[in-house]
């Protein structure tokens, strides 16, 4: 019984305190300001990182098509871009090099 009686008074309370009255429900809320769209944001590091390892993929893919075998550490210091270059004109030396190993089966 006490239970109901503490449910009806905290009902009548929160009822009595929290009504909305008209001078209330005229206060206008802060205006909503949009957020800047201008500007990178500072994400194009990101995608710098991001397509450099992507040409680097697909150099070597392009290089293991055409049965050179594997980049060379300065076709990937260059992203890639003295594969395609060399690839496209073929003014650029093939020089072979060796794979960093130590597995017997797969040194030459």
């Amino acid at each position: 019984m006490k239970t109901n009686k503490l449910i009806a008074t905290a009902l009548a309370a929160s009822l009595a305190f929290g009504v909305v009255t008209p001078s209330m429900a005229a206060v206008n809320p802060a205006p909503i300001v949009p957020a800047p769209t201008t500007g990178s944001g500072g994400a194009w590091p990101v995608w710098v990182i991001g397509s450099c390892a992507a040409s680097i993929i697909l150099a070597a893919m392009q290089k293991n098509y055409l049965g050179k075998g594997e980049l060379t550490p300065p076709e990937a210091w260059s992203c890639g871009l003295l594969e395609f270059y060399n690839a496209a004109t073929g003014k650029l030396k093939f020089v072979p090099h060796k794979p960093i190993t130590t597995l017997p089966e797969r040194t030459n």
